[in-house]
This record gives C-alpha cells, structure tokens and sequence, in this order.
C-alpha cells in the first residue's frame, strides 16, 4: 500500500517566501550599516595611527633640522592598493589626514590636536577637540578669539609659556567681555591674557622719578621690547596693539588732574590699579569708572581693597611685590604696586620690584 505524503501548499511556500523577504528587509540594512560603520572605525584607526606617526617624524625631523614634506606613505603602510587613498597636512606639527574609502563609501577626515585627540567624521568636515586655553596651540586660540569662539576658553584659564632666558611662566585668561567703546583704555576690555606669576624684577626708572609716567619710563620700553620679543617667539606675533590710559605724577600738571593723563599704544603693558581692586584710589588720576575697570579674573575672585589675597603673585615660590603702570598722583617719584599680600603700595621708581604684564589678542 502506498501511504500519501503531506506536502506544503503553494500557500504555504508563499507565505515563506514572504516572511524571508521581510527577514531580509529588515536584516540587510543593519547588516550593511555594520559593515560600513566596521570600515569606518577600520579607516579611523588607520587615520589616527597615521596622524601619531605624522606628529612623531615631525618632531624627529625638526630635531634633527630636516626639512621634508611628509606623505602618507613616509608614516604608514599605506599603499594605492589598500581600499582607501590618503592625503595628509601637516599644520603647526599637527596632523590632519584624510581617507577616502572605494566604492560607496565617501570617506573621512581625521583631525589631531594632540595624538590623543584625533577624531574621526564625516568627509569634509573636520571635527577638531574640544577647545582648550591649556592645550591650544596660540594659532588656534587666535582663530578661536577672531571669530568669537571663545565659549570653552573661561576667565581663569591657564597655559605654561617659555619665554626663553626668562624662563617658564603661567599665563592666565583674565578678561573675556567686549570693548564697547565706553572706556578710554583698552586695558581692561576684549580677550586680556595676564601673567599669573612675576616673570623677573625691574625698575621702574633708573633715576627717581616718575615724570611723563608709565609711556616715559624704562619698564615701558622694557615689557614692550625685551618681554614682547620674547612672547613673539614663543607664541608667534598674535597681540594686538592695546590702547593704555596710565595716570601721571604731581610733576606733570598744567590743569585737572585728568587733563594730564597719558595715552599710549601698546603691545605689552602692566595693569592699573583699578583694573585689581575694582576702585579708584585718590592719587591714581587714570582709575575713573570711565578710563578703565576692574578685570573679570579678579571680580570673580573677589578681589577689593579689603579682600585682595587674590592679587597675590609669586615669583620662584615665593610671594612677591609686583609693578602697576600708575604713577603716584602726590609725589614726583612714586608708582603703584602689588605687596606680597596682594594689599596697594606705592613706592619710588627707582625700586626693584616685579614684573608681572598682561596683553591682548583679537582682529
């Protein structure tokens, strides 16, 4: 006897076919989307071991003083005959390299600000680390306050600067509020970089006086000459020409006190007294609310005439007395300085004490 098979149905087999094809609708875009995201991360590896590779021939080569444009293939196995091709820059020792991957897939860039912080994105954008005062290099954090991109760079900031036979020194964000055109000195307004600590001792005049004030006197020459030589080569020419207002000593009257207060452009300058602690003292003619005002650095910190610690510097670890651009209004020899306390003095010019400037960048 032969017993009847069952068999699927045309129905059945139908309904097969229809729930593999919904199978594949929904499987293969995942499954080509993780290849494409493996040959992404592939190509970002492959980018990142380039750009280290990049940033460490070179540092090698300017040790050695060679002179070479880096390729591709000088820092990596790359060949035509991988699945990618490859360009790299080499910008400010840092490396920007871009992949481009055959067939459907467009590519990438990767950006380094440090080896440690390339990223890799879509082609044609470059997605750079989060901005850094400490970190940054100076080209950048010009870029950054040309544009006005200054959201993740905060009043506070610091960044180590060699300066050479001066040696190393801090710097700190100490303003970042606009120039409006409401104050007379540039001093206190737009993107203020200070030092944090005291950078050496000067005078402020070699002879005991303190006529023609902080534009005639030595120390004027010397932060806008030996100090400001000194930034160029470390940081490159990026400050900006600073309008000062500086007071005047009782030798330098032919009317108000105000008429006699001297206006400079400058590169480098020291601060103000009201640019610290936030008020007019009687014999500054240049602390008006309309002249200058106090820094943001030291209003978060603060920083008034009865509460000044936050104005105090060191100087090799130590607290030191720091120099202020305004001469003393009651004498025809004093300046303003900065006591170790952080508390206002003023003595003669012809005194050694720190120097501890500021500038600015911007357009």
């Amino acid at each position: 006897m032969v017993k009847n098979k069952k068999a699927f149905t045309l129905v059945e087999l139908l309904a097969v076919i229809v729930i593999l094809a919904v199978i594949l609708v929904i499987a293969v875009p995942s499954i080509m989307s993780t290849i494409t995201e493996s040959r992404k991360g592939a190509l970002a590896s492959s980018a990142k071991l380039i750009a280290s590779s990049a940033e460490t021939a070179y540092i090698s080569n300017q040790t050695l003083g060679i002179e070479k444009t880096l390729t591709c293939q000088d820092v990596s196995n790359y060949n035509e005959t991988e699945d990618y091709t490859c360009d790299l820059q080499i910008e400010d020792g840092k490396a920007k390299v871009t992949l481009i991957g055959k067939g459907k897939f467009e590519g990438m860039r990767v950006c380094s600000g440090t080896k440690e912080d390339a990223v890799a994105i879509e082609k044609n954008k470059c997605l750079v680390p989060t901005l850094s005062f400490s970190r940054d290099s100076w080209a950048t954090i010009k870029a950054a306050v040309t544009a006005g991109d200054t959201e993740n760079y905060h009043v506070g900031d610091t960044k180590t600067v060699n300066l050479g036979s001066l040696g190393t020194h801090t710097v700190r964000i100490a303003n970042k509020s606009a120039c409006d055109g409401t104050l007379a000195s540039e001093t206190a307004c737009g993107f203020v970089i200070e030092f944090a600590d005291v950078i050496t001792s000067y005078k402020m005049n070699d002879t005991n006086t303190n006529a023609g004030g902080w534009p005639a006197s030595k120390m004027h020459d010397y932060v806008n000459g030996t100090i400001y030589n000194a930034l160029v080569t470390t940081i490159g020419d990026i400050i900006i020409d600073t309008k000062v207002v500086s007071g005047h000593g009782s030798g330098d009257t032919t009317g108000t006190l105000e008429d006699n207060n001297f206006e400079s452009t400058d590169k480098v300058y020291l601060l103000s007294p009201r640019e610290v602690w936030g008020t007019k003292l009687s014999y500054d003619t240049a602390g008006g609310e309309t002249i200058t005002r106090q820094l943001e650095y030291y209003q978060n910190n603060n920083v008034t005439t009865s509460n000044y610690s936050g104005a105090i510097k060191q100087y090799s670890g130590s607290n030191a007395y720091w120099w202020l651009r305004s001469a003393y209004s009651n004498s025809t020899t004093g300046f303003y300085y900065v006591n170790i306390n952080g508390g206002r003095n003023d003595d003669a010019a012809n005194s050694t004490y720190g120097v501890s400037p500021a500038f600015r960048l911007g357009e």
